[in-house]
């Protein structure tokens, strides 16, 4: 059987990311790419035998073989994982994708679905960069349409997004396997949707394992590299310093692996460490983190998108993170 050619496999290929890949092959208006570059992706894509869904311009009027994206972003580390996955899924269901990066702002969703609705979309996938709550604009509501990482702040429609509670309970459970007993967490900011989940599974976690989270193990952060490493300073700075540490992104992760280091204290021996997001540089460091599913996620939109049943009643589908365990924790036993 041929292999079925991916976006990474142009990436590697062309020698460019496989952001930039994506940005090419699914024309995203309002990002700049060199010319030399883009024409570079889409030889290569040619050579290599890439099959796209149909062009825009041969598209029946009559039938709706269009889907549009209003995403918020395409600059952040995450969302292209998000338009990968629903552009795979667009091809296997012979469908074309269109891209709008609106900024959240209400306005451009307008502009952007007025364009699908000359273009007869058949539906909206509404995606954004960090799973919170959001207030699309009314139009959106003239289209079937499923919200990916994200959800109406008024309960509204079928949302798709991440099992944080659940990758916050693995996460503590995980410390606890690996010997763990006095486990501390550093959060994101305490007001955001992810971390509110990602904590609230962390604390049950250890309920069920007959710990609990002592309120000097709680530190909240703000998802950066500099906030973990002072975050564990501060933990470090203890009189009984935790032995296991769920920090709630790999960004603060790394940072309290730096701090760790400078403490002269061993990883995992002396305190395990567990990120969330699995970030390009988890892997180089040895970091034992959970994956955030965007890809699947996005697959499951569609699938449901393409269904059309069940669009109107408030729904929201969790998608399992899958926990990586790398050399930053060990399991006893």
């Amino acid at each position: 059987m041929k292999k079925r050619i991916k976006m990474v496999d142009i990436a590697r290929a062309a020698g460019v990311s496989q952001t930039t890949v994506s940005l090419v092959l699914n024309n995203i208006d309002g990002v700049r790419i060199a010319d030399d570059t883009r024409q570079r992706v889409i030889e290569t894509a040619r050579k290599l035998g890439y099959t796209p869904g149909p062009a825009l311009n041969v598209l029946e009027r009559d039938v709706p073989t269009v889907i549009g994206v209003l995403i918020n972003e395409i600059s952040a580390a995450y969302p292209i994982d998000i338009i990968d996955g629903l552009h795979m899924s667009a091809r296997a269901q012979a469908v074309q994708l269109a891209v709008f990066v609106t900024d959240g702002v209400t306005d451009r969703e307008a502009e952007a679905l007025a364009s699908l609705r000359r273009l007869n979309a058949g539906g909206v996938i509404y995606a954004n960069t960090f799973t919170t709550g959001v207030h699309p604009t009314r139009e959106l509501d003239q289209f079937p349409h499923v919200f990916v990482n994200c959800f109406r702040t008024d309960g509204k429609g079928v949302a798709v997004v991440p099992g944080e509670r659940a990758g916050g309970f693995v996460a503590a459970r995980h410390l606890m396997e690996s010997g763990c007993k006095r486990i501390a967490t550093i959060t994101g900011d305490s007001w955001h949707t992810s971390a509110q989940r990602r904590l609230y599974g962390f604390r049950r976690g250890l309920t069920t394992g007959g710990q609990a989270l002592a309120p000097e193990l709680l530190i909240h952060g703000s998802w950066g590299h500099g906030s973990g490493y002072q975050s564990m300073k501060q933990l470090l700075a203890l009189a009984e310093p935790p032995d296991g540490v769920f920090c709630q992104n790999d960004m603060m992760a790394r940072g309290a692996l730096t701090a760790i280091a400078e403490a002269g204290l061993r990883v995992p021996q002396d305190i395990a460490v567990i990120g969330f997001d699995d970030r390009e540089f988890a892997s180089d460091l040895g970091l034992t983190t959970l994956i955030q599913p965007y890809a699947d996620m996005a697959t499951r939109a569609m699938a449901v998108l393409h269904r059309r049943k069940g669009l109107e009643a408030p729904t929201t589908l969790s998608v399992r993170c899958r926990l990586v365990q790398r050399e930053t924790t060990r399991v006893v036993g």
